[in-house]
C-alpha cells in the first residue's frame, strides 16, 4: 500500500458554435487564474507533435485536454490545406469515457507530412465543460516510409492499451471493496501485493480507513501514468491511476489504485491509498 494549436477547412459539429465564457474574469477584463475559468489545453496527442516516423497504418489519431470537456459532438478538427490533412471518417469521431479524450479516425499515406489544427481562433467547438473553448494546438506530423519499424508510434500504443488495461482492472477491483467485499479484494490483488500485506490485516485496515467513508457516490480520473519502476517496489510494468472520488460520509477524496501486470499476464492491483 504504497503512495505513487488560418484554418481553411474543419470539421466542426452541427449547431451553432458557443460563444467563449465571460464568467471568471475580473472587472479590469483579466482572467481569475483557477482550473475552473482558465480555458483547457492539450496535454497529450497520439501521435505526438513532431513525430517524424508514425506507422502509415495508424488509424486513429486522438488528443487529450486537461479538463472535462463538453463531448456531445463538441470538436474542431481544423484542416491548414487538403493536401496535408489526412482522410477522415467523419461518423466515427468520438470522446472516450474520460471525457478529456478525443479520437479521429483516419487513413494515413507512407512518407507524408500531416497538418492538423486542434481548435482556431475562428473554429473554437472543443470546448470545457464551461463553455472556455481549448486553447489551439498545431498537430504536425509525418508518416514513416512502408514497412519502416515505428517504434515510437508503437511504443506511444502499447502504453495506451496498457493504461487503459490497467484503469478497467482497478475499476472492477474498487467495485469490491465499494460492495463491502474487503477479504476478495485481497484475493484478487497482484502477489506482490499479497506478499506485503496479510489477508487479515489488510481486511483490517479497510474496515477502518474505507468502511467509515460510506457508499461510493462518483469517481473521475485524474491521471493515469504507466511506469517500470516505482519506490520501493520491483522493476515491472505499473500503472499509476489517480480518481477524484465522493462518498456519502467524505464529499472530496483522492484515491490511488496501481495496478501492475501480474506473472499470469493479467492486471491486477498492486496498491492503494485514499486521502
Amino acid at each position: 500500500m504504497w503512495k505513487h494549436y488560418a484554418a481553411i477547412l474543419a470539421i466542426v459539429a452541427a449547431g451553432a458554435i458557443l460563444a467563449g465564457a465571460a464568467a471568471g474574469y475580473a472587472a479590469t477584463g483579466i482572467p481569475v487564474a483557477s482550473v475552473k475559468t482558465m480555458p483547457p489545453s492539450v496535454v497529450k496527442t497520439v501521435p505526438q507533435a513532431g513525430d517524424t516516423t508514425v506507422d502509415p497504418g495508424l488509424t486513429e489519431v486522438s488528443v487529450t485536454f486537461s479538463k472535462d470537456m463538453l463531448t456531445k459532438e463538441m470538436w474542431s478538427w481544423c484542416s491548414q490545406s487538403p493536401d496535408t490533412f489526412p482522410k477522415i471518417d467523419k461518423s466515427k469521431i468520438r470522446f472516450l469515457k474520460d471525457k478529456r479524450t478525443c479520437v479521429l479516425p483516419v487513413t494515413l499515406e507512407p512518407d507524408r507530412t500531416y497538418v492538423i489544427w486542434i481548435n482556431t481562433q475562428k473554429h473554437t467547438h472543443f470546448q470545457d465543460t464551461e463553455r472556455n473553448p481549448a486553447i489551439p494546438y498545431l498537430l504536425v506530423f509525418q508518416t514513416g516510409k512502408k514497412g519502416a519499424a515505428p517504434a515510437a508510434a508503437e511504443a506511444a500504443s502499447a502504453t495506451s492499451e496498457a493504461e487503459a488495461a490497467a484503469e478497467a482492472a482497478a475499476r472492477s477491483w474498487l467495485e469490491l471493496v465499494d460492495d463491502g467485499g474487503y477479504a476478495a479484494s485481497w484475493d484478487e490483488a497482484a502477489a506482490y501485493f499479497k506478499n506485503a500485506v496479510t489477508k487479515g490485516n489488510w481486511t483490517q485496515g479497510l474496515e477502518t480507513a474505507r468502511k467509515p467513508l460510506g457508499k461510493n457516490l462518483s469517481r473521475k480520473v485524474l491521471s493515469r501514468s504507466y511506469r517500470t519502476t516505482l519506490p520501493g517496489a520491483p522493476d515491472g510494468k505499473y500503472v499509476v491511476i489517480q480518481l477524484k472520488s465522493s462518498f456519502e460520509k467524505k464529499k472530496e477524496a483522492v484515491e490511488t489504485v496501481t495496478p501492475m501486470l501480474d506473472r499470469d499476464g493479467k492486471w491486477r492491483v498492486s496498491g492503494y491509498f485514499i486521502k
